[in-house]
């Protein structure tokens, strides 16, 4: 994603943050012996963060995160996702090319845009040319959120979105062929994703409840795994991974088992990556996305 590189230091600390309109959830992945470990995962209770900082700032120098760069967590609205055909350029002319492709497509002037983007694996949307999902955002919005971060007395060395940091988690869990579709779960929308071979081949967001729309839900799904096989070209899907952690056997997990022909299961991050903090399930569904993020340590990879 996009990467603001103002250290020549290595690190093998991330400070993951993620802006919320109640809070700031963090979390703080460190190597150990080559492998990730969570050493915080909190959630900061502030109204209106972006403008009263106060209370974030004086947790960050309480626990000693100013020296550990940081990954920022766009909000939904901050930035458009895009899947567009790749054009046929040299990799140095790519981002330019990728611009012209999708000026018409975003909400501002093209002349203000950030934008970065993920290559889809050379089999996917068979019959059809090289796919790439576009990741644009608005200059002055990132020239924002950098300048907050300064306030706090931390520095970015990458901005992130969800869909994109949820890989650092689904990833690892996606090795076989066989595909799977990982649905991560906010209250107003959620956002779902299909892999196979640890490779990201469709992203797509739905815009409404999925706890109060449970049959919308169950369908795109259904879609999405038709989709998947299709037009992608990928065997079937065989596996659905909810994320966050749900707790017990919950309307929409029921609804999923009851109507979709693959195995639904709700991952617990406790079994994926060792935290000196308790993984409790309230801290697992407001801190997720941060967890994620913070597992985007290049010395990890």
């Amino acid at each position: 994603m996009f990467s603001f590189k103002k250290r020549k230091k290595t690190h093998d600390s991330l400070l993951a943050l993620q802006v919320m309109p109640d809070g700031v959830a963090l979390a703080v992945n460190h190597l150990r012996d080559g492998a990730p470990h969570l050493e915080t995962v909190a959630f900061i209770e502030q109204a209106q963060p972006l403008t009263n900082s106060k209370v974030i700032a004086e947790y960050l120098s309480e626990q000693r995160l100013a020296d550990v760069p940081v990954s920022l967590v766009l909000q939904e609205g901050e930035y458009q996702l895009l899947l567009i055909e790749a054009p046929d350029v040299p990799v140095d002319e790519l981002k330019d090319a990728l611009l012209w492709r999708v000026k018409d497509l975003i909400q501002f002037n093209p002349e203000d845009a950030y934008l970065d983007y993920i290559e889809l694996p050379d089999d996917a949307y068979r019959g059809r040319g090289k796919m790439i999902y576009v990741v644009v955002a608005e200059r002055t919005l990132i020239d924002q959120r950098v300048d907050w971060l300064d306030a706090l007395g931390v520095s970015a060395v990458t901005i992130d979105i969800p869909e994109l940091a949820l890989l650092n988690i689904t990833e690892s869990l996606c090795a076989e062929e066989m595909g799977t579709a990982v649905l991560f779960l906010e209250e107003d929308r959620s956002n779902l994703t299909m892999l196979s071979g640890s490779a990201l081949y469709l992203a797509r967001g739905l815009s409404y409840s999925p706890f109060n729309q449970v049959e919308n839900t169950v369908l795109d799904i259904q879609r999405s795994m038709d989709y998947f096989e299709s037009q992608i070209g990928k065997p079937p899907c065989v596996r659905i991974l909810i994320l966050p952690l749900q707790v017990g056997e919950t309307p929409l997990l029921m609804e999923l088992r009851n109507n979709l022909s693959a195995d639904v299961q709700s991952l617990d991050l406790a079994d994926v990556v060792g935290s000196d903090e308790p993984l409790r399930v309230d801290l697992q569904q407001v801190c997720l996305i941060a967890i994620a993020a913070s597992l985007r340590n290049t010395e990890a990879k």
